[in-house]
């Protein structure tokens, strides 16, 4: 696509689009001010300039407050940051008081404070430092170099305004295999009604389509409405939510599923998300607590156009409830509200989960009928997979469930 541009304005903002969709690696650049107190910047623009003699650069805004220290500190370090140091990222990007206490730091070679778990980090002395347009370019002389504590995790990247790591994987789909599910959840409609009117519970069948959890029929006891109303209603999959997308899927798409938690929330409790995977693996089903949150939940995934901070709200909410519902590893079943099921495609993943959703809470008698209950749904709906009669091969529907975990932050 091509757009002409006849404003300052609209060259910003068509500069700041395009730019953008280009990723670039994340390192933090420390130095030591003249009155020996520690500076530092995040930077997106390292680039290796020459290797005979051994030059490397970075860009840094004119205005930056924090290139005045770095300047006089004549030495520098860098280092690459990993994937799990987006907190730290964002403390130094948005200058925030305590930054320095997001890291573990140790002393370089320059003096300079060195990310302790960095991919890789680089010594240099300052060299150069040059003005072009709004920026300056500090241009440094390597004095060593090497691979940090870090070096087995992926970098972090930076992408439409969030951030990434290179594991991110395509975020396409397969259109047909959508569509397959769609109709498989169609022949599940009497097994889904009758689920719904016997136990008196909202009973939804959903799907992970590519970065989102998608509804493909959805029955609620009180309403005459049909089972196609809140098709297509939909939510990012990111930790801890969907658990039951997560718990037999393979390393990457777990790993897929953290780091949307990350990305949308800016932090990962991985002792949580372990608990609550070893959980839902032991017991065969996933719980969710809270009839007031569930209920605003509900309300968002129907809506449209959310904004992501109202989605990283709501999932900080939802961790929070998740941590008080299984706090030993059992289940108090008195705050549970939704219990959610799966069903299994042929290749053993898991390609459909069922939903049973109460506007209070189970007591633990009931809890487990429908437990029972619910797994028999589950399996004869899992026998009645378009795949399984024509014993085919599920490898076309690949792309239905994606493992890309990027979500837009715009």
């Amino acid at each position: 696509m091509t757009h002409t541009i006849d404003s300052a304005a609209e060259t910003s903002a068509w500069w700041r689009a395009a730019l953008g969709e280009y990723p670039t690696g994340v390192c933090l650049v420390t130095g030591v001010a003249g009155d020996g107190s520690p500076v530092g910047m995040v930077v997106g623009s390292f680039v290796a300039i020459s290797e005979d003699p051994p030059l490397v650069g970075f860009f840094a805004g004119r205005g930056s407050s924090t290139l005045p220290g770095l300047k006089e500190s004549r030495c520098f370090t860098v280092s690459v940051l990993a994937d799990g140091s987006e907190s730290l990222c964002r403390a130094f990007a948005t200058k925030d008081p305590g930054r320095w206490e997001h890291g573990t730091f140790e002393r370089s070679g320059t003096a300079a404070p060195r990310v302790s778990d960095a991919v890789a980090w680089f010594d240099a002395r300052l060299e150069e430092v040059r003005e072009y347009g709004d920026h300056s370019f500090i241009v440094g002389r390597i004095t060593d170099a090497g691979a940090g504590a870090g070096a087995a995790e992926m970098p972090l990247l930076f992408r439409r305004a969030g951030y990434g790591t290179f594991a991110a994987s395509s975020d396409t789909f397969d259109t047909r295999g959508f569509i397959e599910r769609l109709r498989w959840a169609t022949v599940g409609e009497r097994e889904v009604r009758e689920l719904a009117d016997d136990f008196d519970v909202h009973v939804a069948l959903s799907s992970q389509i590519g970065d989102a959890v998608v509804t493909l029929a959805a029955i609620d006891p009180s309403s005459s409405g049909s089972s196609y109303e809140n098709v297509g209603a939909s939510h990012p999959w990111a930790a801890p939510i969907a658990s039951i997308f997560a718990a037999w899927a393979p390393p990457h798409r777990r790993r897929a599923w953290e780091e949307a938690s990350r990305h949308l929330t800016g932090a990962v409790d991985r002792p949580l998300l372990e608990r609550i995977l070893s959980g839902v693996r032991e017991r065969g089903y996933a719980v969710a607590g809270d009839a007031s949150l569930t209920a605003d939940f509900l309300r968002l995934a129907r809506s449209a156009d959310v904004e992501r901070e109202t989605y990283a709200r709501m999932w900080a909410d939802i961790a929070t409830s998740r941590a008080e519902l299984e706090p030993d590893g059992s289940v108090d079943w008195s705050r549970v509200a939704v219990v959610q099921m799966p069903v299994f495609a042929p290749d053993g993943e898991v390609a459909m989960a069922l939903y049973a959703i109460t506007s209070s809470s189970f007591d633990s008698a009931t809890g487990e009928r429908l437990v029972e209950r619910m797994s028999q749904t589950a399996r004869r709906i899992a026998q009645s997979s378009p795949s399984a009669r024509r014993g085919a091969s599920s490898a076309a529907a690949v792309g239905l469930w994606g493992d890309s975990w990027e979500l837009d932050a715009t």
